[in-house]
């Protein structure tokens, strides 16, 4: 039944969200120093691209998934400069200026936050196998109707964007609420936090990079040495 496999969508949507990361650091940091707005936008962002790579996941495109598994490190690598330079970003905004600006690009503003949002997530395309394991267990739940017919597969992608942006707008809302109480100097360090946190994320997966690249390096010199 179509209505069951989209509330595994919402089911797979949501738990893909929750996990604490770069993405979810970026719609924090929004919904305080731009506003609700923004952070929906920066949300609908992220949850387009977590759309997208459920989908190839849903979809069992394998040459894509093989694709990243043979590609790891470059991934890492590219993942990790772009995800700390993203955060470097953050940190250095000033609050006044800031607050300036987001008068002054209001219409502008809501197409770069939700691009933002949309790279930030398409930066790790590792996230493909999440959603394949995600996916499994919704299936195995008996949230997927076994026939797979086109509005069968349709309404698991919109089950997932809908809880992914769900997840996204329930997470502004809250956010909202709070945000009355901070002051420009108050964004000022949600900025150098946010910045920092996002910068040690893409220096983690760099540093992950180079330790797979260092054990493939040895288990290689064992196999020639062995061979």
């Amino acid at each position: 039944m179509w209505l069951m496999t989209f509330i595994g969508g919402v089911m797979v949507g949501c738990m893909a969200s929750m996990p604490p990361g770069p993405t979810a650091i970026l719609c924090i940091q929004r919904n305080i120093s731009k506003g609700v707005r923004s952070g929906i936008t920066t949300g609908l962002g992220i949850a387009t691209c977590d759309t997208f790579y459920a989908s190839i996941a849903f979809l069992s495109l394998s040459f894509v998934t093989g694709f990243i598994e043979s590609n790891m490190l470059l991934i890492k690598c590219i993942a990790g400069i772009f995800i700390a330079a993203f955060g470097v970003n953050i940190f250095l905004k000033k609050a006044h200026t800031q607050l300036r600006r987001n008068h002054s690009e209001r219409d502008r503003a809501s197409w770069k936050d939700y691009a933002s949002g949309f790279l930030m997530s398409f930066a790790n395309p590792t996230y493909i196998l999440v959603h394949v394991a995600l996916i499994a267990t919704v299936k195995s739940m008996g949230f997927y109707d076994t026939d797979g017919n086109a509005l069968t597969n349709a309404s698991m992608v919109l089950g997932i964007f809908a809880g992914c942006s769900g997840w996204w707008i329930a997470i502004s809302s809250l956010l909202k609420m709070v945000r009355k109480y901070f002051r420009p100097r108050h964004m000022l360090w949600i900025n150098r936090i946010s910045g920092i946190i996002i910068t040690l994320i893409g220096v983690a997966l760099l540093i992950s990079m180079i330790s797979d690249l260092q054990i493939d390096i040895q288990f290689n010199e064992l196999f020639h040495q062995t061979k």
